[in-house]
């Protein structure tokens, strides 16, 4: 076996990897005794057929995959421990040529363990902005409430109003023939032409307009078009709010009407606050990227990256959108999307590292108690069978990827408190 090494980067190792004729001969011949013992040849016991009479009843694809394995997994190890090469993880092959009676070749590219090179983060300072909840912020999310119990009463004795739920029916006088379409829309959140057209009718009212549909309306035979129609007003419903008071707050598990207010407020706040603390994160780890050198394995960029696209159309399925359907939307095309969670990816690593390696230099440590007790709690949560969360609970990579969440949770907060603290001094 020959062995060409070549040193991409600081953590990317490149290997060349060319394996005799003869070996690969004796590859194909064991890859073929083994796919053999489940293959039924006509006069032969399982696996005693020869060699001859096996290839004719195998796919060539099945058994130049089995070649590769058996080659790739006997040669490779030996060429990382021949070079006292140690992957992060499990490093990319690129096969070149494998032919019966020919040398086999093929590229491995070893990931090996990030590098760091830490910028200096004790002078940063990042001020938190002081956060309120404002009067007409509380009342707002007050009506919100509102709406939630509002119910609707049969107004025929009055023109339409604002915020009114009106049944209409549309008519295209495009076609003579045409058949109308029913909507529901609310009076002043439709669109300006048709609020318009609908301003001040009655029901069982008609009227005759020439409309503009916007793009996004419900209809796609009316999007974006412009279409003379007709109008029928068939029902109006009012709105009917409940009052602002001590059995509202109750109907929503609150004592009195202030204590509803109150925990509004309290809500708001502790909302904006959570959104400032992601701020100076976001900004924290910004700085943090600039003032660093982080030297990531490109595998390891790439199956981040897979990662990222697994989530995303699982989110987007959720949805009931599909992968092609988001790209058409966001005028993306699969090599632009791509490139986009590459780089995602990337910062996503970039911020694992540097935080791994300020908690190193910290001391910042999670207990195996921690770890367990969560790793506990995940298991009740998504184990669906006793079998299933015992499984869990012994789940090495499941406590691994929890360890490092509570580990990169931790840093990060300890790290806006630092650059809050020097803020605070720096101010005074």
């Amino acid at each position: 076996m020959e062995i060409t090494v070549q040193q991409l980067d600081p953590v990317n190792v490149q290997l060349h990897i060319e394996i005799e004729p003869e070996v690969v001969n004796r590859a194909f011949e064991r890859a073929i005794r083994m796919l053999g013992k489940t293959v039924q040849v006509p006069g032969f016991r399982p696996g005693q057929a020869p060699i001859a009479v096996l290839r004719q009843h195998l796919p060539e694809e099945q058994v130049r995959n089995a070649v590769r394995d058996l080659l790739i997994e006997e040669s490779l190890p030996r060429a990382l421990q021949q070079h006292q090469l140690e992957p992060y993880t499990s490093p990319r092959v690129d096969i070149e040529q494998l032919q019966e009676g020919e040398p086999f070749r093929y590229k491995a590219f070893v990931p090996l363990p990030p590098q760091v090179e830490l910028g200096d983060y004790h002078d940063i300072h990042i001020e938190r902005a002081p956060q309120e909840a404002t009067e007409e912020e509380v009342q707002q999310s007050l009506e919100s409430l509102q709406e939630q119990f509002m119910e609707l009463k049969r107004a025929s004795d009055r023109p339409a109003q604002p915020k009114d739920r009106l049944v209409i029916r549309i008519r295209s006088l495009e076609e003579e023939n045409a058949q109308p379409s029913r909507y529901m829309v609310i009076l002043g959140e439709s669109f300006g032409e048709l609020d318009n057209a609908l301003a001040g009718m009655r029901e069982g009212e008609t009227k005759t307009v020439t409309l503009t549909f916007p793009e996004d309306f419900s209809d796609e035979a009316l999007a974006g078009k412009m279409k003379p129609i007709e109008i029928t007003l068939e029902q109006i419903h009012a709105p009917q709010l409940p009052p602002l008071d001590d059995l509202l707050a109750q109907r929503l598990g609150m004592g009195t009407y202030d204590e509803l207010r109150e925990f509004i407020r309290t809500s708001i706040l502790a909302d904006k606050e959570q959104r400032e603390t992601e701020r100076i994160e976001s900004e924290l780890l910004n700085i943090l990227r600039q003032r660093s050198t982080v030297h990531l394995p490109q595998v390891l960029i790439q199956q981040q990256a897979e990662r990222e696209l697994i989530d995303l159309a699982e989110r987007l399925q959720s949805q009931g959108i599909t992968l092609p359907m988001f790209m058409q939307e966001a005028n993306l095309s699969q090599e632009q999307l791509i490139e986009l969670l590459m780089q995602r990816a990337e910062v996503k690593l970039q911020n694992t590292f540097i935080l791994l390696e300020i908690a190193r230099r910290e001391g910042i440590e999670v207990s195996p108690e921690e770890v367990q007790a969560m790793v506990q709690r995940a298991a009740q949560e998504l184990a669906t069978t006793p079998a299933e969360r015992a499984r869990l609970l012994n789940d090495p990579e499941l406590a691994r990827r929890i360890r490092n969440e509570l580990l990169l949770d931790r840093t990060l907060r300890k790290l806006v408190q630092i650059v809050q603290n020097r803020a605070v001094v720096s101010s005074e």
